[in-house]
């Protein structure tokens, strides 16, 4: 069918696709971390990165309506941009790995990527992709980001939500023992 409006995962895939592919550009140039000097070029790399992915996007599900598309685009360039931005502000981390999986065989995930799933406390399997891992700059430790690209359902003090959001835990939990970190 036609599209006549992004629909909230076609725009998550979209948005974690172009974070992706981002850090992986600036990664081959050695431009990683972004800075506040490096900023201007990162953005250029960032928008050269959203109109390829855009496109390959728009050829795969034919927009009914090309100026909603092109909104919808336009949105995201400036969700994007605000995220870039804020980039500059994370002085500590090093960008490590990007869409970094755990037993998934799909494509555009990082290539240093897990084949297997990985077995966290002997017995739970797990299989996952997070889609970026820094490492400190002066502490030998890691951290993972999953960006949420959905409406916001958390709240200022929840941690796991009685047991409802478990995630961010136990992917903490298989990154450190797949990584050994």
């Amino acid at each position: 069918e036609p599209l006549l409006r992004m629909d909230p995962l076609t725009r998550g895939s979209l948005f974690h696709k172009v974070q992706a592919e981002f850090f992986r550009e600036l990664d081959s140039e050695r431009a990683l971390p972004v800075t506040s000097e490096s900023l201007p070029s990162a953005i250029a790399t960032l928008d050269q990165v959203l109109d390829r992915v855009s496109a390959e996007y728009g050829e795969k599900l034919a927009p009914a309506i090309e100026r909603v598309w092109s909104d919808e685009i336009a949105d995201l360039r400036r969700d994007l941009g605000i995220w870039v931005r804020r980039l500059t502000d994370e002085h500590d981390w090093q960008p490590a790995f990007f869409e970094f999986s755990f037993g998934l065989h799909d494509e555009g995930r990082d290539p240093r990527s897990l084949k297997d799933p990985i077995t966290v406390d002997g017995r739970f399997v797990l299989h996952g992709s997070v889609d970026l891992i820094e490492r400190h700059r002066e502490l030998d430790v890691l951290r993972i980001t999953d960006h949420k690209t959905g409406r916001n359902r958390s709240n200022r003090d929840l941690i796991v939500d009685g047991g409802k959001v478990l995630q961010p835990v136990l992917y903490s939990a298989a990154i450190e023992q797949g990584l050994g970190k």
